[in-house]
């Protein structure tokens, strides 16, 4: 079809007069020049306007504009030439122009017969609109009740979310101050087992011979005021910590060894002090962990409980909206039934001025016939007539004579 259209196309673009300089001036002088005849000069080319129009009218979705921009301008050329004198390409051009005609006729009584059904259907049409509104207001109140119901369960899992975030501070309270607890003694064992390897690292070397022995020695100091231990205890060790390993005396190692017995007794206090925490803490830190999770299920519970209490009062609303749509749609009935009688009209007119108008014109010219030639009236002369004499005058008594005799 495209192949055909476009090489019709092509044929009547070729076919179209061109203009020359000789007949610019032959046209300027007046001389030899043909003026293309008028619609109104010669009907055929107003019917095969009139049918171009009606192709450039059509629904675009029964004639695809394009199609009907190409061929209109080719039916002066093709369906206003005469069916014996047509080109190949001419006479493709009407039959296609005869199927699109017949394409939109059977476009048009389908659309009549569309709107015929929906105006048998008026009836059902009005049933079907009050049987929907009677759905939707039947429906409300069950919507209603369903948001009266979701208040009493949104508040039940606000109450259980406040209860149980309050129980889970509670519990992280406590675990908070018995880890505080614990973390402390863990610390102080911790301190007094590094200051225990550093007195046992200045047993072999004076504090003062390097750093890392001077650095032992503050420690030594500092945790022994920390903890109280006995003050000349403490300075008489620190003295002989100084000294180098073969200058410290029998009363020298006897203070070192008491001071050991010191530290080592204060570190097993704390062992048992933090070994007394460890089962308290794991209990607490279960018990926070516990109820931690308890709160964000019901975190949970309470954000599934507003979902479905805002779904619910949506749930209502468009059952509200529903019944006033339906109360729209009952109440619009009558004038959508003349919005589609009138339309039936419409379409009815349409289709039978198509049909009267471009359809009945195309029957007419798909077989044009060319005009007959017009007869010249030949003028004959009289003979010429002799002279007659007029007749005598009778007079009325001769006259009535005569008729009697």
């Amino acid at each position: 079809f495209w192949k055909t259209l476009g090489r019709c196309a092509e044929l009547f673009a070729a076919m179209a007069p061109r203009g020359s300089k000789r007949a610019s001036s032959a046209a300027a002088s007046g001389l030899g020049t043909k003026r293309r005849p008028a619609a109104e000069e010669r009907p055929v080319l107003a019917k095969c306007d009139a049918i171009g129009k009606a192709l450039l009218a059509a629904d675009p979705a029964v004639v695809p504009t394009s199609v009907a921009k190409m061929l209109a301008p080719m039916l002066r050329h093709s369906l206003g030439a005469v069916k014996e004198g047509r080109h190949e390409f001419q006479a493709s051009v009407v039959d296609m122009v005869g199927d699109l005609l017949q394409t939109i006729s059977v476009a048009t009584q389908q659309a009549v017969e569309e709107a015929q059904g929906q105006i048998d259907g008026i009836d059902a049409d009005r049933a079907a609109r009050h049987a929907v509104l009677a759905a939707a207001q039947d429906a409300l109140p069950t919507l209603q009740a369903a948001v009266a119901a979701r208040k009493d369960v949104e508040a039940a899992a606000k109450a259980t979310l406040s209860e149980a975030n309050e129980k889970a501070a509670v519990a992280t309270e406590a675990e908070s101050l018995d880890k505080f607890s614990y973390d402390q003694a863990a610390a102080q064992v911790a301190e007094l087992r590094a200051v225990l390897e550093a007195l046992a690292a200045l047993k072999g070397a004076s504090a003062d011979s390097s750093k890392e022995g001077k650095h032992q020695h503050k420690q030594l100091a500092h945790v022994s005021h920390k903890y109280a231990l006995d003050t000349t205890l403490v300075e008489a060790v620190l003295k002989v910590l100084k000294r180098e390993p073969e200058a410290r005396q029998s009363f020298d190692l006897v203070s070192l060894g008491i001071f050991e017995e010191s530290l080592s007794k204060l570190l097993k206090d704390f062992e048992e002090r933090l070994q007394l925490h460890e089962a308290p803490q794991a209990e607490k830190a279960a018990a926070a962990r516990a109820a931690t999770e308890a709160a964000e299920a019901a975190e949970g519970a309470y954000g599934q409980s507003e979902a479905a209490d805002k779904a619910a009062k949506e749930a209502e609303r468009d059952g509200a909206q529903a019944i006033k749509a339906a109360q729209k749609r009952v109440g619009k009935w009558l004038h959508d039934t003349k919005v589609v009688m009138d339309g039936l009209d419409a379409k009815k007119q349409a289709l039978e001025a198509f049909r009267e108008g471009p359809l009945k014109l195309f029957d007419e010219l798909k077989d044009l016939q060319p005009e007959p030639e017009p007869v010249e009236e030949v003028e004959t002369e009289m003979p010429p007539t002799a002279d007659v004499a007029p007749a005598p005058a009778v007079a009325e008594g001769d006259a009535l004579a005569a008729a009697t005799a």
